[in-house]
């Protein structure tokens, strides 16, 4: 939901870019910048210094925000660029919410759990049918568990550690409901292709399962 704001945020993304074109530094390496930026968060959230964790947490996703715009305007978009980076979003998804398995290990294992799931159930569609990145409908995305996480630390630095926990189940509850809404999305985009018979051909030889 909050990741439908992302085309509004042109400024900003130009901004935080600005000093990574000028240095002419590699889109891919910016991606990787996120995942190491995690990992420290993480070790901060072990190490319960929830404030510095807070600081990691925003970096490591904003990198998200610079990799593309950076690609674009040093003319190194590629579709194995593409690729890449939205497989490190996913690591940098794990180690966040991973973070928080040796201090609320039920609620982490539940939110890291259904997370994966939704990140699944988009790309999954296009082993039956040819789609796209269109906007699909559905709660807990990225944005949305991100956003989650952060209002847990903003709390944990305040002293209301215990609140991370119920992040973490709303977060585990949000993304469920969102593996549903997809699931039940595929299925009507694979009932529009088998009507259309752009079915892929290996499902249409009967090789489906």
């Amino acid at each position: 939901m909050i990741s439908r704001l992302r085309p509004k945020m042109g400024f900003l993304q130009n901004v935080l870019a600005a000093p990574f074109i000028f240095l002419g530094i590699d889109p891919n390496l910016i991606s990787v910048f996120g995942l190491v930026f995690a990992v420290i968060g993480a070790y901060f959230v072990y190490s319960q210094q929830w404030l510095f964790a807070l600081v990691f947490f925003i970096l490591a996703p904003s990198i998200d925000l610079i990799d593309g715009t950076v690609a674009r305007a040093l003319r190194k978009a590629s579709p194995w660029g593409n690729y890449f980076e939205t497989m490190l979003d996913r690591f940098v998804e794990f180690v966040l919410l991973g973070s928080f398995v040796f201090i609320f290990p039920l609620a982490s294992l539940l939110a890291l759990g259904f997370s994966m799931l939704v990140s699944y159930a988009k790309p999954r569609v296009g082993l039956i049918i040819i789609t796209d990145n269109r906007d699909w409908p559905g709660v807990g995305d990225h944005a949305d568990k991100l956003l989650l996480m952060m209002f847990g630390l903003v709390c944990a630095s305040f002293g209301f550690v215990f609140v991370i926990e119920y992040v973490l189940y709303i977060i585990a509850t949000v993304s469920l409901v969102g593996v549903v809404q997809r699931m039940a999305y595929a299925n009507k985009l694979i009932k529009e292709a088998e009507k259309k018979g752009t079915l892929l051909p290996y499902i249409k030889k009967g090789k489906s399962r």
